[in-house]
């Protein structure tokens, strides 16, 4: 593991060596090999005896889409959200009969004005997002924040919109 070796104490030609000089020096070296073959197998050991996490996987069980599965909602408490791609915002309540009101044209802090009157009128009010697709993803963070921090129960949902989705945005200027 460790040896020692003589360096050896020569003595100086036409000199005096001093007495203090004429010791010898010894030197030493230690070998590495067991010490590395003791991290090898610590190493080994630890990737041997470690239990790795697994993945934790949510099971969620989605509808199939069947029309016992559908649930009635009444239209006096929806409140339809419209984003177009050039950014305007839709509002329009809707009605128990079915239909809905002309949209109206907001801002964002119109929107959460507009959403917690209403929501104080309805507490049973649902909101339905439709966002365009190509309208920018920041503006569908600043609407949901907006709800977010709208005194009112938040109770919303995501939709596709379609074309009469469209015709209603085109109200508004598209």
């Amino acid at each position: 593991m460790a040896s020692v070796g003589d360096t050896g104490g020569q003595e100086q030609r036409g000199r005096k060596v001093q007495k203090w000089n004429k010791r010898k020096r010894i030197g030493f070296h230690i070998d590495m090999t067991p010490y590395v073959d003791v991290i090898m197998l610590l190493l080994t050991f630890f990737i041997m005896t470690t239990t790795l996490n697994q993945p934790q996987v949510m099971q969620i069980n989605l509808p199939k889409g069947d029309d016992a599965d559908k649930v009635k909602v009444d239209m006096g408490n929806v409140v339809f959200i419209r984003v177009s791609e050039k950014g305007n915002i839709g509002l329009s309540k809707g009605k128990s009969d079915g239909t809905e009101e002309q949209p109206i044209k907001v801002n964002l802090e119109q929107m959460r004005n507009y959403l917690e009157g209403w929501g104080k009128q309805n507490p049973d009010l649902i909101m339905i997002l439709k966002f365009h697709r190509k309208a920018k993803y920041d503006l569908m963070i600043s609407v949901l924040d907006e709800i977010n921090k709208a005194d009112i129960e938040k109770r919303y949902s995501f939709s596709k919109i379609e074309e009469p989705d469209l015709k209603v945005l085109e109200v508004i200027g598209g």
